[in-house]
């Protein structure tokens, strides 16, 4: 109309005819639209960064698993050398019988499991004392290099096997040490972490953190507004309960949980809401059996209005079928988690769990635990009501991977009309 008052439009035939032509195709194309935003994936979820930088972009459980050294004749309460190291799949360091190779390195002063005999003599780089490794590297006399081998920095020892009454030879075992001390990070969060509904807010982000030497799965927030938006001025990520493992009033399986040798596993589940009327307002970890297992809260709320119904009487915890066996996420051998040249993939995270464990002796000794905590956030932009959360792995093979969260933004497709026009 305004183009055709400067002469430059057509008839009102012409208007019309694209008038008529336009009402064909939105139904059409809006229907489109909607069966794509239905079918779409709605998780969020983080790449690797450039760079890995500990403390920025990932953190790590430490000393959770780690190759470690000892002659059998410590490895039995008899001080008795007629077994062979395979023997030991669980047992203790008793002593220091040989005052050589045991004084020269921190003792072993939880479980030492799984041992091997590899050869009988070797020069062990030590690691330093701040270090979260024992070993830098461990040489064979027959020229073998349990991880990365050259120069040693620190300082170097010897530990080599000896006999007893001629026939009988006390053996250097190399085995794996879960060592529950001051060094090891190897602590997850129980108590529940649940936004502030009472203001109407309600779950917009995940990322995890580490304090005090805990793991917490933090969350971020904001007030839901009618039509499913978030209020932006209201986005923060919600301070973590501070506590340490040895505080007075804090407790083992009830405030957080300890991973250890025996357990050790994480389940990797999505979490949805069963119906589209419920959004994300919290989560937990819980731990069943031997393994930690996330728990999500939703609660329901009135779309055109944006308002949470009643969320602190009818919200619910949801977690992950427990009907099917869960398959394991294989990690043999790994190699340090950031020293993949390529970009982590994310593993099937559906009825899947995995266990913490070692790197590979050939690579790095046994002396990191794997896989990592990837702690980068993980948001919408702009933020938005989630509908499910998730806990997955990602990682190339031969690698340690990492472990990581992922949020699952709110379906809006019910939500798009399709025009009804009025008859002309």
């Amino acid at each position: 109309m305004i183009l055709r008052k400067f002469g430059q439009g057509g008839s009102i035939e012409q208007e019309e005819r694209s008038r008529d032509a336009y009402m064909r195709r939105v139904p059409s194309t809006l229907s489109r639209i909607k069966d794509l935003m239905n079918g779409a994936d709605r998780s969020v979820w983080r790449c690797d960064p450039s760079n890995h930088k500990v403390g920025v972009t990932y953190e790590e459980v430490t000393r959770l698993l780690q190759g470690y050294i000892e002659n059998e004749v410590d490895l039995n309460r008899d001080g008795s050398c007629s077994r062979d190291c395979a023997f030991y799949k669980s047992t203790k360091s008793e002593g220091c019988t040989d005052k050589k190779f045991c004084s020269e390195q921190p003792k072993c002063s939880g479980g030492v499991y799984d041992c091997r005999f590899v050869e009988s003599d070797m020069k062990v780089c030590q690691a330093a004392k701040n270090s979260n490794r024992r070993y830098e590297f461990i040489q064979y006399e027959s020229g073998r290099v349990l991880g990365n081998g050259g120069s040693c920095h620190t300082w170097l020892c010897d530990a080599k096997s000896w006999r007893r009454w001629i026939f009988m030879q006390c053996s250097y075992c190399l085995c794996l040490c879960d060592d529950q001390g001051d060094n090891s990070d190897r602590y997850f969060n129980l108590r529940p972490v649940i936004a502030e509904v009472e203001k109407n807010r309600v779950v917009t982000g995940l990322r995890f953190v580490k304090r005090n030497r805990v793991f917490h799965l933090q969350i971020q927030e904001g007030e839901l507004l009618p039509r499913g938006v978030i209020s932006e001025s209201t986005l923060y990520w919600v301070p973590v309960d501070s506590y340490s493992v040895s505080d007075k009033d804090v407790r083992k399986d009830i405030d957080y949980h300890m991973l250890s040798y025996e357990k050790r596993s994480i389940d990797l589940d999505d979490l949805n809401a069963d119906n589209n009327n419920s959004v994300v307002t919290g989560l937990r970890f819980k731990v069943k059996g031997t393994h930690l297992h996330l728990e999500a809260q939703f609660s329901r709320f009135e779309f055109q209005s944006g308002v949470l119904i009643e969320p602190q009487t009818t919200s619910y915890w949801m977690s992950g079928s427990d009907d099917e066996r869960r398959g394991k996420v294989p990690l043999k051998d790994p190699q340090v988690s950031t020293r993949s040249l390529a970009a982590s993939i994310p593993y099937p995270s559906d009825n899947q769990f995995f266990e913490f464990t070692n790197t590979g002796f050939d690579k790095d000794a046994g002396q990191t635990t794997v896989p990592f905590i990837d702690i980068q956030d993980v948001i919408s932009k702009p933020a938005v009501p989630l509908s499910g959360i998730g806990i997955y792995y990602k990682g190339r093979d031969g690698f340690g991977g990492f472990l990581a969260p992922k949020i699952i933004t709110y379906d809006f497709s019910p939500h798009v009309q399709l025009p009804k026009w009025e008859s002309a």
